[in-house]
């Protein structure tokens, strides 16, 4: 009997042991460049099948410190450390000047019709862009309403496959 009780013990720590390496490698794995979440490559690249450089830089604001920022959207839903995002502050940084290529256009039209007022389309799209990267589940309800419907909508009209696109959908509807 005592061999029995050893050997679930040995075999705790080592499920334990697994348990913790596979944690810290989650936590310190840098997201692989290229990892799509959604079909759709036009969300944050211009050209077909975004074979252009990307012209965004998303800042995501996590726990963990030191994370590198991404460039497209899809790679923000595909990083093994989506999860502790609590929110993604999204920039531009392609050519000069900044315009917005008539996809991302039309998706803040979506934003114009739903009601928003728009004195910057860009600022505006970036916003979207946000939107559509990570809302912390905490301030979730509560972030939404701040954004409002209209950016809410064009939001899960520029990624109807983005993880929150169905917390999205229900708060539209409420």
């Amino acid at each position: 009997m005592p061999l029995l009780s050893s050997f679930a013990s040995r075999r705790a720590v080592l499920r334990l042991g697994v348990a913790a390496a596979w944690s810290l490698g989650a936590l310190t794995v840098t997201p692989r460049l290229g990892a799509t979440a959604a079909p759709q490559p036009w969300l944050t690249a211009s050209g077909p099948g975004g074979a252009e450089p990307p012209r965004y830089r998303f800042d995501c604001i996590t726990p963990v410190p030191g994370f590198a920022p991404l460039h497209r959207l899809e790679e923000v839903w595909a990083s093994p450390r989506y999860m502790t995002f609590t929110d993604c502050v999204v920039g531009y940084f392609g050519e000069e000047p900044f315009h917005l290529t008539a996809q991302e256009s039309a998706i803040v039209r979506v934003a114009e019709e739903a009601g928003a007022t728009v004195d910057d389309r860009e600022g505006l799209y970036l916003l979207i862009l946000a939107t559509s990267s990570r809302i912390d589940p905490a301030r979730f309800d509560e972030k939404l309403a701040e954004l409002g419907r209209p950016v809410v909508t064009a939001s899960l009209a520029l990624a109807p496959e983005a993880p929150q696109a169905a917390g999205f959908a229900a708060w539209l509807e409420a």
